[in-house]
């Protein structure tokens, strides 16, 4: 059963917005990019404490499909890192919802990239370096 993505945009446009913002940080990680919202449930032996919404955390995973970088794939996990769902860009989409967060995946994909590759600091410190050369 197909899943309908606008039920997934009012979070990537959240991402998108708060990345922009700088009150997300993104990292690399083996699956791509990777950001962690929230503060983990603190555990007792094996259980979790169970509390309220506040206690949770979620990680979310922007990355690239394949070798050949044919699209972006975003997932959202819970604090058990069990995963809530996964959207998966088209290159050719079939409908314009699916072509608007195929746009939206590759604008946070872009944004998360240059953050945890701290692009803009870095293109700053070679700019500085080739003034000085």
């Amino acid at each position: 059963m197909r899943s309908d993505l606008s039920e997934y945009k009012p979070i990537i446009d959240k991402l998108i917005e708060k990345t922009r913002q700088r009150r997300v940080e993104w990292t690399e990680s083996l699956e791509g990019f990777k950001c962690t919202l929230g503060t983990p449930a603190p555990k007792v032996g094996l259980i979790a404490q169970l509390g309220s919404s506040h206690d949770q955390s979620f990680s979310f995973t922007i990355g690239v499909i394949g070798r050949y970088d044919s699209g972006r794939v975003f997932t959202m996990l819970d604090e058990a890192g069990k995963e809530l769902f996964r959207v998966v860009s088209n290159d050719l989409p079939t409908s314009p919802e699916e072509e608007e967060v195929s746009n939206l995946l590759e604008e946070l994909y872009e944004l998360a990239r240059r953050q945890a590759l701290k692009v803009d600091e870095k293109l700053g410190d070679a700019l500085t370096l080739l003034e000085k050369a």
